[in-house]
């Protein structure tokens, strides 16, 4: 019986379909369809079509270890996100994943869900298999990343809040100056007891945090009692939890700086249940300007970030690395901007 299995096995393995396979198909040789893959502008468009047809027929499927083995790097992008699992990961993507479409390059990805202690393992594993570059987009520490990558024998480009260390190939915001802005916006509508709802475990609503706070102490309304969190994921449940658990703690609250729109969500639906007038006696600004933050009623005032715009920059910029070309830029500020919208005054 276990003969038969091997057998089997062995036949399986002697079925797969070899580069040399769809180049005797195709008619021209090995390294014309090896070429071919990699980079799709050398052959022309007739030869090109023919190769990616015959490529789906026979169910090619290239090697990237032999690749790997063969040249400088297996032919993908490895991205080590925190989360991928949320919302406003989408839209950096979608700006990586154009920049790198029509190039020879796929993406790969890895998502620590804010684990810190399990990004350098994270790293460690895409460097193993040679890739072509590495986009970290969000790390919470640099302490054990940073040997790592002085000694990566790839380029790594990174989105970040612009306070950590890495000073070549980064393009991010300062996360500070988008809780302080917020803030002051809310203060200039007239709000006084502004809240401040959010994880604040992660790095970036960590400085968010804390612009908040400075900006509340700057006006002379810094209250430690109005901010409060939770180790949860965000979703519209959580903001009505902690706006509730909030109210009880501080009833004279009259708006909130929520850190996604989302939170936000939850805490105008939680204003409408014990009919709190938004924006006339409470006020919310939501943070990340997703999709739905337009369409609620009121729709939610919130904070623009770029991040299409942050993904495709930080992926050219590492494509310009791969293929030895001036970078333009070694560290790129995206800003934010506020969209005042129904939920404030």
């Amino acid at each position: 019986m276990r003969a038969a299995v091997e057998r089997g096995r062995k036949a399986r393995r002697g079925a797969q379909v070899k580069l040399s396979d769809v180049a005797k198909k195709v008619g021209v040789s090995p390294i014309t369809i090896s070429r071919a893959l990699r980079n799709p502008e050398i052959v022309s468009e007739e030869l090109r079509q023919t190769i990616l047809r015959t490529v789906d027929e026979m169910g090619y499927i290239p090697n990237l270890a032999a690749r790997a083995l063969a040249g400088r790097h297996n032919g993908t992008v490895g991205v080590i996100t925190p989360a991928l699992h949320q919302y406003g990961f989408a839209g950096l993507m979608i700006g990586i994943e154009d920049r790198l479409r029509a190039t020879e390059f796929g993406v790969q990805y890895s998502n620590t869900l804010h684990h810190a202690d399990g990004e350098a393992g994270q790293l460690k594993s895409f460097l193993m298999q040679k890739p072509a570059g590495v986009i970290i987009a969000g790390a919470e520490s640099y302490h054990d990343l940073l040997p790592l990558i002085e000694n990566a024998a790839c380029p790594i480009a990174h989105i970040t809040d612009l306070s950590q260390e890495p000073e070549r190939l980064v393009v991010g915001l300062d996360h500070h100056a988008a809780g302080a802005e917020p803030t002051r916006f809310l203060l200039s509508r007239g709000y006084q007891r502004i809240g401040f709802i959010g994880r604040g475990t992660d790095i970036r609503s960590r400085r968010r945090k804390e612009g908040y706070e400075a900006a509340m102490g700057e006006a002379g309304r810094f209250d430690p009692d109005l901010a409060i969190g939770g180790n949860e994921g965000s979703s519209t449940g959580l903001g009505r939890e902690l706006f509730a658990r909030l109210l009880q703690r501080v009833p004279d609250i009259d708006a909130v700086f929520a850190q996604s729109d989302d939170l936000a969500l939850g805490v105008l639906i939680e204003c409408g249940v014990r009919g709190i007038r938004v924006p006339e006696d409470f006020g919310i600004c939501g943070f990340n300007d997703l999709e739905f933050s337009a369409f609620t009623e009121p729709s939610l005032t919130t904070v623009h970030i770029p991040r299409y715009d942050i993904g495709y920059r930080v992926a050219d910029m590492l494509l310009r690395a791969v293929r030895d070309e001036p970078p333009g830029e070694d560290k790129v500020d995206c800003g934010f901007s506020i969209i005042p919208r129904g939920s404030t005054r």
